[in-house]
């Protein structure tokens, strides 16, 4: 059990307050009452911990980062993996393409295909980016889409009416859910494979 005193960490191995001298073990054998006088509570549990981005916590509360070197590189890879799964459904037009000189690839699968590449290293980018393990598990972990304000052609938002067009109190808008540009996904989505 972890314990705070005036709501920082206070192991329970032994500390002083002014003159005295608590011995190890002491918080967790003293009364609540007693622990009150010292202001000291119990730690609330910390959040667990995203084992891709970090080790856990550190003993000050705060996040034990992995190397962002090394996460950067794990996360470019997987980018580069997931592009290379995204275009192998469509590499037999290209082998195809190239062995049988009767056969072209279709346009719209060749723009595909290249859109494809051109997310990959767009979300490379992304990722190279960052400047702290932190902000790389935000962008790839944070909600892709997020709700907001319907906006009409010159950026004003759209109010929501009752069937009589009149105005709600307090006014209402239409709400649309759009890509969150704070997300990998929303700032560079894979694209749509043609039909």
């Amino acid at each position: 059990m972890a314990w705070l005193r005036n709501g920082f960490p206070q192991p329970d191995t032994g500390f002083t307050v002014g003159d005295v001298n608590y011995p190890a073990r002491w918080i967790q054998n003293a009364s609540q009452s007693e622990r009150n006088n010292l202001n000291i509570t119990v730690a609330p549990e910390p959040t667990p911990h995203d084992g891709r981005f970090s080790w856990g916590w550190k003993p000050d509360g705060t996040e034990d980062w992995k190397d962002l070197t090394e996460l950067k590189k794990h996360w470019s890879d997987d980018q580069e993996n997931t592009a290379n799964m995204i275009l192998s459904s469509s590499d037999w037009m290209v082998v195809k393409a190239a062995e049988v000189t009767s056969f072209t690839v279709p346009t719209a699968w060749t723009t595909y295909r290249s859109k494809v590449r051109e997310a990959c290293n767009d979300r490379q980018k992304e990722i190279n980016a960052v400047s702290t393990a932190a902000a790389l598990k935000a962008i790839l972990t944070g909600p892709s889409v997020v709700t907001q304000n319907k906006k009409d052609s010159d950026g004003n938002d759209i109010e929501h009416t009752d069937s009589f067009g009149k105005s709600y109190e307090p006014k209402q808008y239409e709400q649309e859910v759009v890509g969150n540009p704070a997300h990998l996904e929303g700032k560079c989505p894979w694209p749509v494979e043609p039909s």
